[in-house]
């Protein structure tokens, strides 16, 4: 059986411990070409991290 080292299993576990930070205005080109946008990159970590943290999701 392949064992996970520690280090990488901790950093799975808490990947959803603290809200995705929103991109800065300096990191969308709104040009709406790119593929995919650091916004859809950002709604989907945001909608998986409420997902992991509904407790705190509400308060938003």
């Amino acid at each position: 059986m392949n064992k996970i080292p520690q280090n990488t299993a901790d950093r799975a576990n808490r990947a959803y411990d603290t809200k995705p930070p929103r991109p800065a205005a300096d990191q969308c080109c709104g040009g709406g070409s790119c593929c995919p946008c650091v916004w859809d990159e950002y709604r989907e970590a945001l909608k998986a991290w409420r997902q992991q943290n509904p407790e705190q999701s509400d308060h938003l």
